[in-house]
């Protein structure tokens, strides 16, 4: 619903106004339901999450002030999907040690893998160590920021995870490329 926010530092919060374009729809936001905001400022696009705490009039909700703001980017390089057969994985920490997931998709500056969710939990914006294994080379250690989390397409009891390399070293972009354009 497109609107704008207010801010009363006197105890009064943050405060969504809709426009009255869209009004017809109030019906269906009511107190403490848990919103996405999806909000643009300047050249940034955000996303928060928050909870109604209170309608003041129709069309006008109090919320709840957002632990965390997330800047969102779109991906820069083009995704290559792998098959099983490409033997790309990453290695995470699990609650059994070790456990090395598929990589289903590859990029220069990112991955999708697929895990086991009853084992490990990634959200939005974690960052962890992983080791990116090729086939049977040893593991290359790289940091990685969760982008987003699906269950689409998977099967129970698994999901994807989107990843961003975060500052790789030479050696990982080496074996990435060598993996996209040599193999």
């Amino acid at each position: 619903m497109p609107g704008h926010f207010d801010w009363s530092g006197e105890g009064g919060g943050l405060t969504f106004v809709g426009r009255d374009s869209t009004l017809s729809r109030v019906a269906r936001i009511e107190s403490g339901q848990s919103v996405r905001i999806d909000y643009r400022f300047e050249a940034d696009s955000l996303v928060f999450f928050s909870r109604i705490t209170e309608s003041l009039e129709p069309g006008v909700w109090r919320l709840s002030r957002p632990k965390t703001v997330q800047r969102l980017s779109r991906r820069g390089t083009d995704r290559h999907p792998l098959p099983a057969s490409a033997g790309v994985g990453l290695a995470m920490m699990t609650d059994s040690g070790f456990q090395s997931y598929p990589v289903v998709d590859l990029s220069s500056g990112g991955a999708a893998v697929q895990y086991d969710a009853r084992c490990l939990g990634l959200w939005v914006g974690r960052r962890i160590t992983v080791w990116l294994e090729f086939g049977a080379a040893k593991g290359l250690p790289v940091t990685v920021e969760i982008r987003h989390v699906s269950r689409r397409g998977c099967p129970p009891g698994y999901k994807c995870a989107g990843v961003r390399f975060v500052d790789p070293c030479l050696d990982v972009r080496r074996a990435i490329d060598k993996t996209l354009f040599d193999g």
